[in-house]
Formats: C-alpha cells, structure tokens, sequence
C-alpha cells in the first residue's frame, strides 16, 4: 500500500505494527511482526529517518509510530510535487522535440511512414494518452486486426471515446479468421456507424494527429502518414465529420442483452439487413446457407406482422427493435 511513497514491505509492515501500538525497542517489534530483527533494525533507522517513526527517551528506547494523516500527507505531497517536475520536464523535452525534430530541421506536420510494424507501432502511440479517438474503417486489415488490437480495448475500459464510421463491405469480410469483433466492441462503448465507402484508411486522436492509410496498398511494404497539424489535419477533421454526420448509426441492439421477441442473433440480423448487407454477404460472413437467412428474415417479417423488407426496417424501429 505505501510502496508508492518508497517504502518496501518490511517498512510498512513494522510501521503499521507501531501504529497499533508502541514497541520498546526491535526485538519486541520482531515478536509482533513475525520478522527478524536483523531485518527490523534497517527498518525502523528508515522509518525514524524519514519521520515516521520517534524514539522516546528511556531504558530502553521506546518507538513511537508519527501520525498518519500528518506524515504520510507530507510524503503523498512530496511525491505530487516529483511527479510534477517530471511532466515539466517531459513537457519541455516535447516542445523541443516539436521544435526541432530528430533532424534539427524543424518537425514536419506530416511524416511518412514504411512498414506495418513501424504504422502499428505509431498507431499504439497515437491511441496512448488520448481522451477520444475516430476512425474510418475499411478492409482488410493489414496492420493491426481486431483481435490484436490491445490499445483499443484498454483505451476504451478506461473510459476513452471511440467512434468508428465502417465502410459497408468491411461487414462482408468479417470472418472467422478475420472477425471485426463488433460484439466486443460495442460492449466496451465504442459508438458505431456504417457508410457505403470510404476514400481511405484514418485515426485521428483528440483532432489533434491522425494516422492515415490508403485504402488499398501497393504491393511490398504498407505505407501510411503521420499528420500533426497544418490544412492538411483540418481536412482530415472535416472528412471523418462529414462521413459520420451522414453514417447510418449501427442498432445498439449488437450488445443490448435480447428481450421481447428477438435475440441476440435477431437483433445482429436485423442490423446488417438495415446497413444494405445482401442476404448472400450475411450468410457467408455467418458460414450458413442463403436460404437459413431467407427464412431468419421472413421470421422478423412475421413477427412485424408486416409483408416487405422495407416495412420491417420501419415497423423494427416503432416497436423499438433497434434505436434511431
């Protein structure tokens, strides 16, 4: 518990034994804690030296535990005031950073980059540390797959804002060897929407740098570029604003537990039929035949009392099947 204010197991554990009650000297320590004395001792001249621990005057020496909400207040302000001149200083090393770049010459507002191990690094970097994320999405994958994506996972248990527009085909290459994980995603928080197509491949990280990748690489090493700032940046703002204002919102049903008629399987069916997925894309990306899915849709068309496809988009969303 104080090991963040530089204290090891057996100074903590001899000072909360002091705190419970005064010990005359190490030997009686020892006895109560279960620790040698031979490791007490050290224990206790570090205790004594940073505070939290008084020797009172008598035959023998009795010690004395410091108040807590005194002392350990003192350390934790301490350490708040380390940790500050920490971040000047990384933030002065940014700014110098900023300023004249690896090479002297001044930092670039658009870097290139070779290699999908030198983009999934960057793409890492551009994920740490940012409060909200968008993409455009289109695949397939050729950098980082769903599945290995760790940073988007941590990002979003840590409360960061995703949102992702995905082009409409990408939802046709989901598969098992590939998945898109838009359960997990959905699940996490990630805000979703679908659009017919995408011009290319974009993180953009608190508006502020964004990642971008061609939608279809030239062969050999993937390419992408780094964008930090400059006309270029606002354009990329721009485009990602203009695709999600008019993406069509994925259903929240995706990770909304079933209820009423539906289930689960339902509500991801009715989904990928309101995002333009044709009955042949679903059932390949579902490894089942056309015609499971053909009698999957006329159940939902039956359980809307309605006659067309059509019909069941608008009666889904008065009966409240899928959200607005």
């Amino acid at each position: 518990m104080l090991e963040s204010l530089g204290l090891d197991a057996v100074q903590e554990q001899v000072y909360v034994c002091l705190l419970r009650a005064p010990a005359a000297d190490a030997t009686a320590v020892a006895a109560r804690t279960g620790i040698t004395a031979e490791q007490v001792v050290p224990a206790l001249a570090r205790l004594e030296a940073e505070g939290l621990v008084t020797r009172r005057p008598g035959r023998p020496a009795g010690y004395h535990a410091a108040p807590p909400d005194v002392t350990l207040n003192l350390m934790v302000l301490q350490r708040m005031d380390e940790v500050r001149r920490v971040q000047l200083a990384v933030e002065r090393l940014a700014a110098e950073h900023r300023a004249y770049g690896q090479g002297g010459s001044g930092a670039e507002p658009v870097e290139a980059l070779e290699g999908a191990a030198a983009i999934a690094d960057r793409y890492r970097q551009i994920q740490r540390g940012a409060k909200e994320v968008s993409s455009l999405v289109a695949g397939p994958a050729v950098v980082v797959t769903a599945s290995d994506n760790t940073g988007q996972r941590d990002a979003l248990r840590a409360g960061v804002r995703y949102r992702a527009a995905y082009e409409r085909a990408t939802l046709e290459l989901d598969s098992a060897d590939n998945p898109l994980l838009l359960e997990e995603w959905a699940a996490l928080g990630e805000e979703m929407r679908v659009t017919p197509e995408v011009p290319l491949k974009l993180v953009i990280a608190d508006r502020r740098i964004a990642l971008a990748l061609p939608r279809r690489q030239a062969p050999g090493a993937p390419v992408g570029l780094v964008v930090r700032t400059g006309i270029i940046l606002e354009a990329l703002n721009w485009l990602f604003d203009r695709i999600w204002a008019t993406a069509l919102p994925v259903p929240a049903a995706l990770a909304a537990v079933p209820e009423g008629p539906l289930s689960a399987s339902d509500r991801r069916l009715l989904s990928l039929l309101l995002t333009g997925c044709t009955d042949q894309a679903i059932a390949s990306q579902w490894g089942v035949s056309m015609r499971t899915v053909q009698r999957r849709v006329q159940r939902l068309i039956a359980l809307a009392g309605v006659q067309t496809r059509l019909q069941l988009g608008w009666q889904a969303a008065r009966l409240g099947w899928i959200e607005p």
